[in-house]
C-alpha cells in the first residue's frame, strides 16, 4: 500500500495491478442518492418515519461509514462482531450487529463494545438471550436487542409468533437487556431482476414480519424498530412502508449483479452507479482473440460469477487463482501492458480480497484508504 500511496497525483494507469479502485465522485454521488431517496420517502410507517442504517459488510471501512452517517444515516450495520470492533475503533458511534453473537468470549467482547458506543444485536434463541443477559449484568450495562424473524431467507431467525414470544419473554425477564424491535431480512430476493416478481417476494417477507409485530403489540410489547431490507428491495421497502429502518449495503459501490435489476416498472436501472472496479493488466496475448489478465479468483470474487469489462459489459473467464481471460472481439484491441477496469459481480466479497481502496478522481489517484475490517469474520 505504501508504494501505491507514492503514486497519489499520478494517472490511474501508473498503479501496479491488480488493484481495487473507487471512483470518488461516484461514491459521493451514491451516498447522496441514498440520502435523497430516503428523504423523499413518505412517512407511511405508523411507528416512525423511515431511517436508514447502511451495511458496512459492503465496504468494511470506518471512513466510508462516517461519510454515510454524515449524509444522514442513523448509524451502520455490521455483519460480525469483529467488523463492529473495527468500526468503533475507527470512530463510528452507532452500530447494529445483524447476526447473533454466541459464546462467552464473544459476549464479553460485545459488552466492551457496548460500553464504548451505542450497540444493538439480534437474537433468536432463549439460551443466547440468557448468555447475553448474564454478560450484560456482569458488565453493568443495558444492551439493546432485536429479535430476528425468518422472513424467507431460511437461515437464522424465529419461525413465527410462538418462537418470537418465547424469545421476547426471555428478554423481558432481564433488566440488563432492552427489547427494541424486530429484524427481517430476505437476501434471496434482492437480485430478482423483474420488479413485479421482486415486489411479490418483498410483500411475502414483510407479511411474515408484520404478523410477528402485530402479535407482540397485541400483548403490549412495543416494537420500536422494524429493520431489514437491502439495495435490491429498497424501492419496494420505501413504497410499502413496513420497515422503519433500512439496511442497504451494496448501493455505495454497486456491482454487475445489482446493475441488472429493474428499479422501476419501466425496467429502468438503479440510481446508483458502479463506483467500484478492479484494475487489471493484460499480461499475455497468445492469440489475437485471447487477452490474459492478471486478475483471477484471488483478486475478484466468483460467488456471483465473473467480473465484467467496464467498457462493454462482457464477462471475462476465470482462468485460475491469478488469471482471467478476455475472449473474442473485446480482446483484439488489448495489447500486453494495457490496463482494463473490471466491474465485480459481487462487491462485498471482492472488497474482502483487498487491503486498500484506491480513490480515483478524473483518472488521477487521489488517495489510498485501508480496508480496515478486511477478513474480520470473527
Amino acid at each position: 500500500m505504501t508504494a501505491q500511496r507514492e503514486r497519489i497525483g499520478q494517472p490511474v494507469d501508473a498503479l501496479d495491478t491488480p488493484v481495487l479502485l473507487v471512483d470518488a465522485a461516484l461514491l459521493e454521488r451514491n451516498i447522496e442518492a441514498m440520502r435523497a431517496l430516503v428523504l423523499a420517502a413518505p412517512g407511511r410507517n405508523s411507528h416512525a418515519a423511515v431511517a436508514y442504517r447502511p451495511h458496512t459488510k459492503s465496504h468494511k471501512s470506518p471512513l466510508i461509514a462516517k461519510m454515510q452517517i454524515a449524509a444522514g444515516a442513523r448509524g451502520v450495520c455490521c455483519a460480525k462482531l469483529g467488523e463492529a470492533e473495527v468500526m468503533v475503533a475507527g470512530g463510528v458511534p452507532d452500530i447494529h450487529i445483524t447476526t447473533a453473537v454466541v459464546g462467552r468470549s464473544k459476549a464479553e467482547r460485545l459488552m466492551r463494545l457496548a460500553a464504548a458506543a451505542r450497540v444493538s444485536v439480534v437474537v433468536d434463541d432463549t439460551e443466547n438471550v440468557a448468555a447475553l443477559a448474564a454478560a450484560a449484568t456482569a458488565a453493568g450495562i443495558t444492551l439493546d436487542v432485536l429479535v430476528e424473524v425468518d422472513v424467507g431467507q431460511a437461515r437464522c431467525g424465529v419461525q413465527g409468533v410462538e418462537q418470537a414470544l418465547a424469545v421476547t419473554d426471555a428478554i423481558g425477564r432481564s433488566r440488563a437487556l432492552r427489547f427494541r424491535g424486530l429484524q427481517g431480512y430476505q437476501g434471496r430476493l434482492q437480485s430478482i431482476v423483474e420488479l413485479a416478481a421482486r415486489r411479490t417476494a418483498v410483500t411475502e417477507a414483510m407479511d411474515k414480519l408484520t404478523r410477528v409485530r402485530d402479535a407482540l403489540e397485541s400483548r403490549g410489547i412495543a416494537c420500536e424498530v422494524l429493520t431489514g431490507g437491502g439495495t435490491g428491495s429498497l424501492p419496494l421497502d420505501l413504497e410499502q412502508g413496513v420497515l422503519n429502518e433500512l439496511q442497504p449495503g451494496s448501493y455505495v459501490f454497486m456491482d454487475s449483479t445489482y446493475r441488472q435489476i429493474d428499479w422501476t416498472a419501466r425496467a429502468e436501472r438503479t440510481p446508483f452507479a458502479n463506483a467500484l472496479t478492479v484494475l487489471a493488466c493484460v499480461v499475455s496475448r497468445p492469440l489475437a482473440e485471447r487477452a490474459v489478465l492478471d486478475v483471477g479468483w484471488k483478486a475478484a470474487s466468483s460467488d456471483s460469477g465473473p467480473p465484467v469489462l467496464k467498457s462493454s459489459g462482457a464477462a471475462i473467464e476465470f482462468a485460475g487463482d491469478e488469471h482471467g481471460i478476455i475472449h473474442g472481439a473485446a480482446a483484439v484491441a488489448r495489447q500486453v501492458g494495457a490496463k482494463v477496469e473490471l466491474i465485480p459481480s459481487h462487491c462485498d466479497t471482492t472488497v474482502n480480497l483487498h487491503d486498500a481502496f484506491h480513490l480515483v478522481r478524473n483518472g488521477v489517484l487521489e488517495d489510498v484508504w485501508p480496508i480496515a475490517a478486511r477478513g474480520r469474520s470473527d
